[in-house]
């Protein structure tokens, strides 16, 4: 403070500090100024005292930094219960001062859980307004309003006709007395069966697409047969849903003379069969496919239903405007394309036919493929006898068709590998082959320049074509089963189904010679034994597969080689199971088994 100096004064100055903290960013200090003449001053007595002058001064110390609000000018939220919603809305949030400290918030709605930095609750449906108040310094002030819509979006309840049938009306255009054209008129109002706003907002508009003016459609020859169409139900909010249904256009009593959908490329019929390369047999419940070896565009004019995507804002936990986006239905008229394979399938008939009704275009190349998986077992021990007449050069193959059936592992080559398949299939130890093909269809229309073409690399598996404005027949496959190279049968009788006793079954029509080679061929088929579960709880099985009846001895030992378990039986040719259960600890264990034709041993684990 300053002051007047007066001659024999005797002046003494003091002071004193109260301070408040107003706000972080605001500091408030009472300063009390004492100043005493102690020439004058004669004691403290009453308020006043003579020779003691005092004065309060107020400090104020407030932080200038802005706060930095950043948050939407309008939030919109939809409800569903026609009264309100509850917002879960993110906290305002304004970064920290220059010095660190946070800046104090509040807010005036009259819903918000709290008055501070939150607006969270439970807003009715329309618009409310929201103030936030950011205080900074000591008497700053920054404002930010925000509107909270809350949307009625409780959509109306459709409910509609599923399918409708109608008649066409008959058109004279010219007036010459006859029909041109045929028309009906169709309302969607009148497919309405009393769809309803949950919310009460009526009056109900109804329509053929999201634009409530498109409340009819007129339907002609161009739209003969099914037609599905969309009925919007719009209430007076705006809220919309829809409903399908099928609307079917005839042309019956009417007779309007070449009333065709004009949308519709006409199509026409494919017919063929299936034959059997052996004995020339029909093959009934065989697969057929057909589908264009390139892209079909149909176009048309017309109502077209699609998926288009649409994106909304929404607030993250953080207060940012994020992006969400989800696929509508959406109804356009107007030209439209369809890109398609035209495909079908049937299968033939008991004599092996097989007609594929409507299914292809002029103009348009089909690709035609046949498929049978049934079981059909047309191999016995004649054919096996023609293999191996083949391979000893006795009595070569003829056909196309006997060279693919007798490359049974179709590795392009015929040799005692494909004999060693052969005989394991007729003796019954397995029952497939290695190539994992039981049929192959052939183009029957193919000629083969020599038999072996087909098995190096020529198999027409396929039929190519493209027709020209008529339906198309003679579209015929040869059905080839591996393995049957003739449709000659060679039964084995029950008590020598050992391929090394085949002289004796066969009547003496191998001789020895034949038979020695057939027994060097099925020694080449190896026993083989599996075991599952491995790991297992309590019980397993052994699987054998034998190429020869013979006795194993199937035993059981721990990790020390003790033996816990110990069997012998007698396995038959082909495929034996034996289930065992060790009632012993968790562990590992070993399973030994011994025969004739395999010594194997597997390691077991007893969870």
């Amino acid at each position: 403070p300053t002051y007047d100096y007066v001659e024999c004064s005797l002046i003494g100055i003091a002071y004193t500090d109260q301070i408040f903290s107003m706000t972080p960013q605001c500091t408030k200090i009472l300063r009390t100024h004492k100043v005493m003449d102690w020439c004058t001053f004669t004691g403290i007595d009453g308020p006043n005292p003579a020779g003691l002058y005092t004065f309060v001064q107020t400090i104020k110390i407030s932080k200038s930094d802005l706060p930095e609000v950043d948050f939407a000018e309008e939030i919109n939220f939809n409800s569903f219960n026609c009264e309100g919603s509850y917002l879960d809305i993110p906290p305002l949030f304004v970064p920290p001062s220059a010095c660190g400290e946070d800046f104090y918030i509040t807010n005036n709605s009259p819903y918000a859980d709290n008055n501070e930095s939150d607006i969270s609750g439970t807003y009715p449906i329309g618009i409310t307004k929201v103030m936030f108040t950011v205080r900074y310094g000591c008497t700053g002030r920054v404002f930010h309003t925000i509107d909270i819509v809350v949307k009625d979006a409780a959509g109306p309840i459709p409910y509609c006709l599923a399918e409708i049938t109608t008649a066409l009306m008959p058109m004279d255009d010219n007036n010459d007395g006859i029909v041109d054209n045929g028309m009906v008129e169709i309302w969607a109002k009148d497919l309405d069966l009393q769809s309803s706003s949950p919310c009460g907002h009526e009056p109900l508009q109804f329509s053929f697409s999201p634009d409530v003016t498109d409340k009819f459609r007129v339907f002609t020859c161009d739209e003969i047969g099914d037609n599905i169409l969309n009925m919007y139900v719009t209430d007076n909010k705006g809220n919309q849903s829809y409903c399908q249904v099928n609307i079917i256009i005839q042309n019956n009593n009417a007779n309007i003379p070449n009333c065709e959908p004009s949308n519709n490329p006409e199509q026409y019929n494919v017919a063929g069969m299936i034959m059997m390369s052996t004995n020339q047999e029909r093959l009934a419940n065989a697969n057929v496919s057909i589908i264009s070896t390139t892209p079909i565009i149909d176009e048309w004019v017309g109502w077209n239903t699609q998926q288009e995507l649409v994106t909304q804002p929404y607030l993250d936990d953080h207060g940012y405007w994020q992006e969400i986006s989800h696929y509508e239905e959406v109804q356009t008229y107007g030209n439209h394309e369809t890109i398609h394979f035209g495909e079908a399938n049937v299968n033939t008939d008991i004599q092996g036919n097989y007609t594929i009704n409507q299914a292809v275009r002029s103009d348009v190349e089909y690709m035609l493929t046949a498929a049978y998986n049934a079981n059909y077992n047309s191999i016995n021990f004649a054919d096996v006898k023609a293999l191996l007449y083949h391979l000893q050069g006795k009595k070569l193959l003829t056909t196309a068709y006997q060279y693919l059936a007798a490359d049974l592992n179709q590795d392009g080559d015929i040799d005692y590998s494909d004999l060693s398949e052969l005989l394991q299939f007729a003796n019954g130890i397995s029952d497939s082959f290695s190539s994992k093909k039981n049929w192959v269809m052939v183009d029957a229309s193919y000629t083969f320049s020599y038999p072996e073409e087909i098995i190096e690399g020529t198999c027409p598996e396929a039929i190519y074509f493209t027709i020209n404005g008529s339906d198309i027949s003679g579209k015929n496959f040869i059905a080839v089963r591996l393995g049957d190279l003739t449709d000659e049968i060679l039964i084995m009788t029950d008590d020598n189904q050992n391929i090394h006793n085949l002289g004796h079954a066969t009547n003496g029509i191998l001789d020895d010679d034949d038979i020695e080679i057939l027994s060097r061929s099925i020694k080449g088929i190896t026993s083989s034994v599996s075991i599952y579960p491995n790991p297992f709880v309590q019980s397993f099985v052994v699987m054998y597969n034998a190429n020869i009846a013979e006795n194993v001895i199937l035993e059981i030992t721990d990790i020390s080689g003790k033996i816990i378990y110990k069997e012998q039986y007698n396995v038959t040719l082909g495929i034996n199971n034996h289930t065992l259960t060790i009632d012993q600890p968790a562990g590992i264990y070993i399973c030994n088994i011994k025969g004739q034709s395999l010594n194997k041993s597997i390691r077991l684990i007893k969870e």
